[in-house]
């Protein structure tokens, strides 16, 4: 008998070492629902998507898949924040301009955005290099990671209009102008516009209905090329005063989460990694299209104009008010607002 439980203890054994030489099972693998700020209908930005959850599959050894989902397939776009803390999703991007007073921190970022120069790039380095001390204060407190450090700030809004140009603040009086945060509203306003808000993802049909007479949108070809088969004529202001938002892949922390009952803390780090070249991936695509993208838009018979400073620092004044707003809120939350924006002027001089 004795003999029968030692042969039983060592086979035992064996079958775990076994089992610790293989890839992990198909019941062991941790399958996180996975939504961007993109769908299938953009090629260019689903790829980056699909060559992400490659790489967090091989540096974790397959323990780790991402499962990616067009916006909206689950869950509106702007209710990512909701569906990641309530475990409908795992990870998906949450933009915090689209939560008022949630994100004081991000909201300055973005506010800020204007000071940052326009490569995607330098932005992204910015976030990660700043996001531990600073921006993950809003994220912790919702008990959400931006995973990696992982923002997507890209490069400077301007205004595309249809049928209308904007040559000055008093042109867009009246016009349906799509908005994504209460800063963009607050600045709609200032023209005399009206702001509609919608997430990005609507802003193709709503322009083909004829529900928006234009939208803040980013210069660079490859994200404005289907709004202007939408809009012809159409014609492009370039304000460089629109605050950008900031779009983060964020997991909830919760202790029921995938996320944290299903990822080792060794994958974790694998991941980290793996989203934050994804940024700066995206970032050299932001930058290289941009480029290209004023060329682009006369080639396609887009009227561009551009404002004088005069004008772009009137418009950029319409969102000051929120500014202190954001730093207001940030100091009761006791989030180091006037450091947050030292820093950041440090970093850039820093890294010309």
């Amino acid at each position: 008998m004795k003999l029968m439980n030692k042969m039983l203890l060592a086979l035992s054994f064996i079958g775990a070492l076994i089992v610790g030489s293989v890839p992990a099972s198909a019941a062991e693998v941790a399958k996180l629902k996975t939504v961007g700020s993109f769908g299938t209908s953009i090629p260019w930005a689903w790829v980056p998507y699909e060559k992400l959850a490659e790489t967090v599959k091989r540096d974790t050894n397959g323990r780790v898949e991402l499962e990616f989902y067009n916006p909206g397939q689950l869950v509106p776009f702007i209710q990512h924040l909701e569906a990641v803390r309530a475990g409908i999703m795992d990870i998906a991007a949450v933009v915090p301009g689209y939560y008022n007073n949630e994100f004081a921190l991000s909201s300055i970022w973005n506010y800020m955005y204007t000071e940052l120069g326009s490569s995607a790039v330098r932005t992204q380095k910015m976030w990660q290099a700043l996001y531990d001390n600073y921006m993950s204060m809003d994220f912790e407190k919702l008990d959400l990671e931006c995973i990696g450090g992982q923002g997507t700030p890209g490069v400077a809004y301007d205004l595309f209009t249809v049928d209308r140009p904007i040559k000055k603040m008093e042109d867009a009086k009246g016009l349906k102008l799509r908005s994504n945060s209460a800063a963009m509203g607050a600045m709609h306003e200032a023209l005399g516009a009206v702001p509609v808000f919608m997430g990005g993802g609507a802003t193709l049909d709503a322009m083909k209905k004829g529900l928006v007479d234009g939208l803040p949108t980013l210069d660079w070809w490859l994200h404005a090329k289907k709004l202007w088969e939408y809009g012809k004529p159409g014609y492009w202001t370039i304000t460089g005063s629109y605050p950008n938002g900031v779009s983060c892949l964020a997991a909830s922390t919760r202790c029921n989460s995938n996320w944290t009952r299903k990822v080792s803390a060794e994958d974790k780090e694998a991941i980290g990694a793996a989203f934050r070249q994804f940024g700066i991936d995206e970032g050299e695509t932001f930058d290289a299209a941009n480029a290209e993208g004023l060329k682009a838009a006369s080639a396609n018979g887009i009227i561009v104009s551009e404002w004088p400073d005069s004008e772009k620092k009137r418009f950029q004044e319409a969102w000051t008010p929120l500014m202190d707003e954001a730093i207001d809120f940030a100091k009761k939350e006791g989030a180091p607002a006037k450091y947050m924006i030292e820093a950041m002027r440090q970093w850039l001089k820093d890294n010309p």
